[in-house]
C-alpha cells in the first residue's frame, strides 16, 4: 500500500506521582543564664519552609528548615522572654512513577510544635506534614493524518497545558510601624507572618506578583495586669521575578514567608517604632495553553487494512489554584489541673486538618484546632500558658479535587473568656488549594498496513449493537460514513441498540 504518515511531536506535562508524609523535626538552642534557673514554656510555634525538592527513581527528597520561636519565662524574672533556632531537613519521600531530573512540587507546613528543657538547653520537636507532587515531559510523536488510497479517518482536538517560562526569587523587605503609646511596649518579644497572593503581570522576561503580608507580633508591655499585648500588621508586596524560558499567556505565581524578623525600638516621647524584616520566596511561571489535531481513527475502504497503534497515557489540562477565608469559632474548656481564667493576654492556634471533602461547590474541610492560651489567673500577674483542642468544620466557598493539596492557616486569632474554665477562640481560617487537571487521553502514535479480512457484498441488514456508532459500522464494513448516512436517512443520531441498519458494500476484497 502506498501510505504516508504525518506526525508531530508534543511534550504534553503528565503528572507521574504525588505522595504526603509526616515526620518529626528536631532542634536545639542553649539557653541564656545560670542552670539553675527553672525555664517554664509559655508558646512554642514553628514555621517550615521546602528549599528544594530533587526527583530520584520513584521518590523524591526534600531540604528545608523549621524556624522554632519560643515564648518563656526563667528563674525569678517572670516577665516572658523569646528565643528563636532553626534546625534542617531533608527528608526522602516515596513518589511513585518520579524519574531523574523530573519537575517535583513540593510543600510543607507545621503542624505541632514542642518544647523542653533539660541541662541549660532547650530541645525543639515539629512535626512537619509534607506534599511532593512529580510533572514529567516526556516527548510524544503522534501521527496527526494518514494519506492511502480509499483512507477514511477523523480527528480530535486535544488541549494541552505546558509551563514554558519560570523564575524564582528570594525578597527581603523591610518596614517600620508605630506602635500605639497606650500600649507601653517595653520589647518586642518576636512574630510570625502570612502571605496572601493576590495577582500576577507579565512582560519581557518578568513576572510581577502582588500580593500582602500580615505581621503579627507580640510584645513585653508595661501596661498593669497585661504583661503581654499582640499587635497586627500589614505589608503590601508588589514585586517582579525573572523568568527562564519563553513568555506565556497564562501566568501564576506563589509567595511564601521564609523568615520574620522584628524588634521594637524607643523613638522618644512616648513613641515606639516596630522595625519589621520579612523575607519572602517569590516563584512565577508562564503556561501556554494550546490545541492540538490529533488523529482519532483511520481505516480504508480498499487494499489492506490499517493497524493503529495507541497509546495510553495521562496529560495535564490545566491547573486548580484557589484562596478562600471563612471565619470560624470554637469554645475551648480548660482542664480541671489548670488555674481559673481571669484574663486572656494572647491566643495562638494551628489548624491539623485531618482530611476534605467536596459538597456540591462547597469545600468542607475537618480537623482539629490546636490553641495555646496565654493568661492570667486570679491569684497572680505572672502569665500562665494552656494548649488546647477542639474540633472544626469549616465549609469554603471552593472547589478541590481528591488529590489537590489543600493547606489552611490560621489568622486573626483572638479568644475571649466565658467562664472560668471557659473561653471562645475566634479566628479566621484561610484556605488554599492547588492541584492539576489532567485527563486519560489516547494518541495514536504509528499505522501500519496489514492483510484486510474479506467483507460481505451487496446490501446487508446489520443491527447495531449496545454504544455502537455509525463510523464504527462503516469501519467494520469498510465503507464511508457518509454512504451509510445517506442509506439510513431516518438516522439522525447514532443509531439504538438493536436497531436495524442498511449496509451496501458494493465490491468484495
Amino acid at each position: 500500500m502506498d501510505m504516508r504518515l504525518e506526525q508531530r511531536e508534543i511534550r504534553p506535562e503528565q503528572p507521574c506521582g504525588r505522595c504526603t508524609a509526616q515526620f518529626n523535626v528536631d532542634g536545639d538552642v542553649t539557653l541564656p543564664g545560670s542552670l539553675r534557673e527553672t525555664a517554664h514554656i509559655l508558646h512554642v510555634s514553628a514555621m517550615a519552609v521546602a528549599e528544594s525538592a530533587e526527583a530520584m527513581q520513584d521518590r523524591a527528597s526534600v531540604a528545608g528548615r523549621v524556624v522554632f520561636r519560643v515564648l518563656y519565662t526563667q528563674g525569678e524574672n517572670k516577665q516572658p522572654t523569646s528565643i528563636e533556632a532553626t534546625a534542617d531537613f531533608n527528608h526522602l519521600c516515596d513518589l511513585p512513577g518520579a524519574l531523574p531530573r523530573t519537575e517535583v512540587f513540593a510543600c510543607v507546613q507545621a503542624e505541632h510544635a514542642e518544647a523542653a528543657v533539660q541541662g541549660g538547653r532547650m530541645n525543639l520537636r515539629a512535626v512537619v506534614r509534607l506534599w511532593a507532587r512529580a510533572m514529567g515531559n516526556e516527548s510524544l510523536a503522534v501521527i496527526t493524518q494518514v494519506d492511502a488510497p480509499g483512507v477514511q479517518q477523523r480527528t480530535e482536538q486535544l488541549r494541552l497545558r505546558t509551563t514554558v517560562g519560570r523564575g524564582s526569587a528570594d525578597v527581603l523587605l523591610r518596614e517600620e510601624f508605630s506602635l500605639p503609646s497606650e500600649l507601653a511596649v517595653q520589647e518586642t518579644l518576636g512574630a510570625g507572618a502570612q502571605a496572601v497572593f493576590f495577582d500576577t503581570a507579565g512582560g519581557q522576561g518578568r513576572i510581577g506578583l502582588s500580593g500582602e503580608v500580615t505581621i503579627e507580633a507580640v510584645h513585653a508591655s508595661a501596661i498593669p495586669g497585661k504583661p503581654i499585648v499582640v499587635t497586627r500588621h500589614s505589608l503590601p508586596v508588589s514585586q517582579s521575578v525573572e523568568i527562564s524560558g519563553e513568555n506565556g499567556e497564562l501566568l501564576d505565581g506563589r509567595i511564601v514567608v521564609k523568615d520574620v524578623a522584628v524588634a521594637s525600638q524607643d523613638m522618644g516621647d512616648g513613641e515606639r517604632t516596630l522595625r519589621a524584616e520579612v523575607l519572602l520566596g517569590l516563584t512565577a511561571w508562564a503556561e501556554r495553553e494550546e490545541t492540538a489535531a490529533l488523529l482519532a481513527d483511520a481505516y480504508t475502504t480498499e487494499g489492506e487494512a490499517l493497524q493503529l497503534h495507541r497509546r495510553n497515557a495521562v496529560m495535564r489540562t490545566g491547573s486548580r489554584r484557589m484562596q478562600a477565608a471563612e471565619s470560624g469559632k470554637v469554645t475551648l474548656m480548660l482542664p480541671g489541673d489548670e488555674k481559673p481564667l481571669r484574663t486572656v493576654l494572647a491566643a495562638f492556634a494551628v489548624p491539623v486538618m485531618t482530611g476534605f471533602t467536596q459538597q456540591g461547590s462547597r469545600l468542607i474541610a475537618e480537623g482539629v484546632m490546636e490553641a495555646t492560651l496565654l493568661y492570667l489567673s486570679e491569684d497572680g500577674e505572672t502569665p500562665l500558658s494552656v494548649r488546647l483542642e477542639a474540633p472544626f468544620r469549616t465549609a469554603f466557598a471552593a472547589e478541590a479535587a481528591p488529590d489537590d493539596i489543600v493547606t489552611l492557616q490560621a489568622a486573626n486569632v483572638e479568644a475571649v473568656p466565658i467562664t472560668s474554665d471557659r473561653a471562645e477562640l475566634r479566628y479566621i481560617l484561610r484556605a488554599e488549594v492547588e492541584g492539576v487537571q489532567a485527563a486519560p487521553v489516547t494518541v495514536i502514535d504509528d499505522v501500519t498496513a496489514v492483510p484486510a479480512e474479506p467483507t460481505e457484498t451487496g446490501i446487508v441488514l446489520c443491527y447495531a449493537q449496545p454504544g455502537e456508532t455509525l463510523w464504527e459500522i462503516a469501519r467494520r464494513y469498510r465503507i464511508p460514513e457518509a454512504e451509510l448516512r445517506n442509506l439510513n436517512p431516518e438516522l439522525q443520531d447514532q443509531p439504538k441498540a438493536g436497531q436495524g441498519v442498511l449496509v451496501w458494500r458494493r465490491t468484495s476484497l
